[in-house]
């Protein structure tokens, strides 16, 4: 009897992630199919940055690598170079590659919070606010490097947490060091990738110091290794690293660059719109969350929560949280300190679009362990069995977590208006589309 009851809840359990498992594959072929749709109409829309590109292509297609290729790195232009010796024209090549690599970040993130993640609904939802999200779908319809840059950043987070959390130390640690490589040779911000192994790698516990020294020095020398020949091919040639920078400057102050963040981060949660009940959930969730800690702060000794070691994958889930905030962090603390010295734009929604997915897959296991402790902590107790669903609750084991679901409830509800807003959009441009509804 005992056993059959086993056997059932495995098979109810392997059921459930297949469909999960198909759920997030048919949000991945829709995320895909709206690139293909968008840019079936017009093509895929050509930049300066593009022409560059593709330009340089050519040269490397007929042989010729030592032509341009300084300012801008060359990885993309290697990329839609090789389809060039089959004759695609590096438009088509760039357009098609966009569409699967747009499908593969959502389902790579998608599949990768599986197997962390319980509630099942907040992978889900985080697969389709990608899949909906304006600043990659409409960086994803450029002839540009952003989307391949993205998916390596991606491969290389998720491979450096494989190796952090000791379920595949050799792999995850050669294949961490192979996308990291490529990260900065697609764009030279990418070093933020390597920069965010080595710290991850150093602040690794379980290890001595020395071990964690050697082996942030053996992935630093192996993941820099191309990009180190690579500019040694530049000096070799024009005797600078990057090419002249001169023209590329703003030199804007710090106080200007945190502003552009903020109309960027304004644009990605409420779409150029006005806020309206939005903002106010916000603002309410922002303060009983500062209330939340407070209380914390106050009777931290004889908080249960604090004391409470939480097990299962929720506690995975706080071990898994540092690959991709870090990489949030690092890069932004990058790109605010280098961008107004190397690019003559404001930063605009393309440079801040690679944190955008870490920072939502971040969010999402937060999510789920605040929705795992504040369960726990309620006093209700659900579980599923041969006979079906039962729910109890026990009024000794714990208040309910009112604030904590309020906060939940409030975050629910605006990430909902958000997609909500962002599906809507994202049939818009489909149906009628528009170059002018571009925000880059």
């Amino acid at each position: 009897m005992a056993y059959s009851m086993i056997s059932t809840v495995k098979l109810a359990r392997h059921r459930n992630n297949l469909v999960l498992s198909m759920l997030i594959v048919f949000v991945a072929f829709l995320g895909a199919a709206h690139i293909l749709i968008r840019t079936s109409r017009y093509g895929i829309i050509i930049s300066p940055d593009s022409l560059v590109y593709s330009r340089y292509a050519e040269s490397i297609a007929s042989g010729d690598w030592s032509e341009g290729g300084l300012v801008w790195a060359p990885f993309f232009s290697m990329v839609l170079a090789f389809f060039r010796l089959f004759g695609v024209d590096p438009s088509d090549a760039g357009r098609f590659f966009n569409i699967i690599g747009f499908g593969l970040i959502i389902l790579i993130a998608g599949h990768w919070l599986c197997q962390y993640v319980r509630f099942r609904p907040v992978v889900v939802c985080t697969a389709v606010a990608i899949m909906v999200s304006n600043p990659i779908t409409a960086i994803s319809t450029y002839l540009l490097s952003d989307t391949l840059f993205i998916l390596l950043t991606m491969l290389a987070l998720i491979q450096m947490e494989s190796f952090i959390s000791g379920r595949a130390v050799r792999s995850g640690f050669i294949l961490s060091v192979v996308f990291s490589a490529m990260a900065p040779l697609t764009r030279w911000i990418g070093i933020t990738v390597i920069l965010t192994g080595i710290i991850l790698i150093l602040t690794r516990r379980g290890s001595s110091i020395r071990i964690r020294c050697g082996r942030a020095t053996l992935y630093g020398i192996a993941s820099l290794l191309p990009l180190m020949l690579w500019l040694t091919r530049n000096w070799i040639i024009s005797r600078t690293l990057f090419g002249d920078r001169s023209e590329h400057q703003t030199r804007q102050s710090l106080w200007d660059s945190l502003s552009q963040t903020g109309d960027v981060l304004h644009g990605y949660i409420f779409l150029y719109q006005e806020p309206g009940w939005l903002g106010i959930l916000l603002w309410a969730a922002a303060a009983l969350i500062v209330l939340e800690v407070v209380k914390l702060l106050i009777f931290r000794r004889n908080s249960a929560v604090t004391r409470t070691k939480i097990q299962g994958p929720d506690e995975a889930s706080v071990r898994i949280v540092p690959p991709f905030a870090a990489f949030a962090i690092t890069y932004y603390i990058t790109l605010i300190v280098v961008a107004p010295n190397t690019t003559i734009e404001i930063l605009t929604s393309r440079y801040l679009s690679p944190i955008y997915v870490p920072v939502i897959m971040t969010a999402a296991l937060l999510l789920d362990r605040l929705l795992m402790v504040t369960y726990q902590h309620s006093g209700f107790l659900a579980w599923r069995n041969s006979d079906g669903w039962g729910l109890s609750y026990n009024r000794f084991s714990g208040p309910i977590a009112v604030t904590k679901w309020t906060i939940i409830g409030f975050i629910f509800a605006v990430f909902l208006g958000n997609l909500a807003r962002n599906m809507a959009r994202w049939i818009d441009l489909i149906t009628t589309y528009n170059l002018a509804e571009y925000h880059l």
